[in-house]
């Protein structure tokens, strides 16, 4: 690939909501249909040959869309779906707070990367199972433009990944709904063009 095109998902219900969310399917919403399509009249000139997704639909459907504009089909990917959140799926923020405590305390620590989600899988998990899928795109020898559309900590542990910063950096990358990454390959090395780049959802 000559560039990657790293995309956090449409806005969904959950993320309206203010709630836990990981695993659980939550559909978009308008505003989030809406993001998609200013996302996929944004990737329009972008030499896309490949799409690569994470199986949910708030990552899948913006998947669909783009790749369908550049006559390709989406590949799922299970590695690509989003950090098991265990017991806080669904969970409202303040009663995250009230009943796990201790762990909020790990998770704000230096070592975050390795805690688990109560139930569920770390930082460090998420960057094990991910990382094969956007080396495999770096070193994919073809032309054109690989796409990956995932979520909020997978884009953050991929992003510190591909500029060999620590782990723990993560906190460092910001990753808003619908928001592009542009990495420029060369010589197999990818170098960020643009982080989170949102200036396609101005007008929304």
């Amino acid at each position: 690939m000559n560039r990657i095109l790293l995309i956090r998902h449409v806005e969904s219900e959950a993320n309206r909501s203010g709630v836990g969310l990981g695993r659980a399917d939550s559909p978009p919403t308008e505003m989030g249909l809406k993001q998609l399509e200013a996302t996929v009249q944004a990737l329009t000139d972008e030499p896309v040959t490949r799409v690569l997704t994470s199986p949910l639909s708030r990552a899948r459907l913006l998947a669909e869309r783009i790749a369908e504009s550049h006559d390709l089909q989406a590949e799922s990917c299970e590695a690509l779906i989003e950090l098991d959140v265990g017991e806080l799926e669904g969970v409202e923020w303040p009663i995250v707070r009230e009943r796990f405590g201790a762990f909020l305390r790990d998770w704000r620590g230096d070592d975050s990367v390795r805690v688990p989600m109560p139930g569920g899988e770390s930082l460090l998990d998420v960057l094990n199972r991910a990382r094969p899928v956007f080396d495999e795109l770096v070193s994919d020898p073809a032309d054109g433009a690989g796409v990956i559309v995932t979520h909020n900590f997978v884009v953050k542990m991929l992003v510190v990944h591909a500029l060999e910063m620590p782990p723990r950096a993560w906190r460092r990358v910001d990753t808003g709904l619908c928001g592009i990454t542009f990495f420029r390959i060369a010589d197999g090395i990818p170098a960020v063009e643009r982080l989170n780049d949102r200036h396609h959802l101005r007008h929304l």
